[in-house]
């Protein structure tokens, strides 16, 4: 995962983290054990010594322990939080996460997704939206549980049938970044993708406002035949 907004940021150090501690562990459970290895062996056939007491030594461990695993639940909360923060502007300061942030409809059906857009105009598969800018996806779905799940942008969200969630990001760099639904959907989720595009302000207030111009003409073309006729 190549992250390329401030949320995925977070979920990369809280991925190193996680990895660094599970090193440590890792590291001190061996050495623990070849140390316990040299320091007590004995001759084939000797009698083993019977072992009294300890429990200081067992709190000790224990207490540790539990330090360690309290240290790295605080450290996964935090950067799980910050991660579904958005910064109110990035370097260009074009919107303000705060006060107006891009809110775009995400709907997903067996098997693909649809964007509706602010002005009116939709698009499937393809979410075009503009470079440092906070973007407000409300996740939706019309049969069953889908997940919007592009790693470059955001964590996984679901899309729950009756109820509507949010994934919120800001992309800090121009690209295009694919993603595939994690959750089986029936026998094609498999091809079930997504793919964002972000490109500067300028092409994506042309890119909606071609979308919509095409889908208006689209339907007058529609009604005029139907009133001509020529479909029963």
């Amino acid at each position: 995962m190549a992250p390329h907004s401030p949320g995925t940021h977070q979920i990369d150090t809280l991925l190193w983290i996680g990895f660094l501690a599970a090193a440590i562990v890792v590291v001190a459970v061996n050495v623990a054990l070849f140390y316990a290895v040299r320091r007590y062996r004995v001759e084939r056939g000797a009698k083993p010594r019977q072992a009294t007491g300890g429990g200081r030594v067992q709190f000790q461990v224990a207490g540790a322990l539990t330090l360690f695993a309290v240290v790295i639940f605080v450290v996964s909360i935090v950067y799980t939080e910050k991660a579904r923060e958005t910064p109110a502007t990035g370097s260009a300061g074009l919107v303000s996460a705060k006060s107006k942030p891009l809110t775009i409809e995400a709907t997903g059906q067996q098997w693909l997704w649809r964007y509706d857009y602010p002005n009116g105009a939709f698009s499937y598969y393809k979410l075009v939206v503009p470079v440092d800018t906070a973007v407000v996806l409300n996740l939706i779905s019309t049969d069953v549980v889908h997940t919007w799940n592009v790693p470059d942008l955001s964590g996984k969200r679901d899309a729950v049938p009756g109820k509507v969630n949010h994934v919120i990001f800001r992309a800090e760099e121009e690209g295009n970044f694919v993603g595939q639904s994690a959750t089986l959907s029936g026998q094609a989720y498999t091809a079930m993708r997504t793919e964002v595009e972000v490109v500067s302000e300028d092409e994506y207030k042309a890119f909606v406002a071609k979308q919509k111009s095409e889908i208006e003409a689209a339907q007058k073309r529609v009604v005029g035949v139907i009133q001509n006729g020529e479909v029963p």
